[in-house]
């Protein structure tokens, strides 16, 4: 555990199947004794967040992530007309969690489809929050919530560091399923870049050849994903201390 009163989070990029990256790199960080204190996430990485706040362990996660047939996902919610399968399907995981029941902090982060704008989901049903915050358009709806139409969190703040932080951490490791460089290019301009400038490391493992629709290649990208946080090791332990900051 951390000593003192430092504050250690996570913020989980977006990347659809390319999630497990996060869970591969999470195992890695759990065997070198780091713990969090807090987590935020868009898309991908808020289902991967909500579980980790829920409780679960990094290979608990994996076999849960992996039980999430996006594709299948996807063609339910076509076939129901509405977010329903999937509202399911995430609730049965989380066991219809509201946020205050969590065991540590957690903010899922999502797009207004009206606006553009940020939409930073923190209280209520945990399972609705990453609905939103992973909804993306073809694929997924947008889903309604607190009066306004929400979808994929990337368009606003890829890899949310500054949120993680604002749930009261001193220190924000990130994880980016995408080069950094390329949100500068995206839709949204430099808007993602955000949260990424928040991070006191960010984590990239290299996906480069991976969709986010891989599901079949959940193994390898749970591998690569371990194994950039092991590379990383070193440098993450030198940042703790510099800051101060025991594990």
């Amino acid at each position: 555990m951390f000593g003192g009163k430092k504050r250690v989070a996570l913020a989980l990029g977006s990347g659809g199947a390319k999630g497990l990256a996060h869970v591969g790199a999470l195992k890695a960080l759990e065997e070198q004794g780091l713990s969090f204190a807090a987590v935020a996430g868009t898309s991908a990485g808020s289902i991967v967040g909500a579980m980790y706040a829920k409780g679960y362990s990094p290979t608990d996660i994996a076999e849960l992530y992996k039980s999430f047939d996006l594709k299948t996902l996807a063609f339910s919610m076509l076939a129901a007309g509405s977010s329903a399968p999937v509202k399911r399907a995430l609730d049965a995981v989380l066991d219809e969690s509201d946020f205050s029941e969590l065991k540590i902090p957690f903010a899922a982060v999502a797009t207004d489809t009206e606006s553009g704008e940020e939409v930073v989901l923190k209280s209520g049903n945990v399972a609705e929050a990453v609905l939103a915050s992973s909804s993306m358009p073809p694929f997924f709806r947008s889903v309604p919530l607190g009066g306004k139409l929400l979808m994929d969190g990337a368009f606003a703040n890829a890899v949310p560091g500054d949120v993680a932080r604002g749930l009261g951490a001193e220190f924000v490791i990130g994880i980016s399923l995408s080069p950094k460089e390329r949100y500068l290019q995206g839709k949204a301009g430099a808007e993602p870049q955000r949260g990424i400038a928040s991070c006191d490391i960010l984590l990239e493992p290299d996906l480069e050849g991976y969709a986010p629709t891989d599901v079949a290649a959940a193994a390898s990208i749970y591998g690569i994903g371990y194994e950039c946080a092991m590379a990383k090791a070193d440098e993450i332990a030198a940042a703790l201390r510099a800051k101060r900051i025991r594990i």
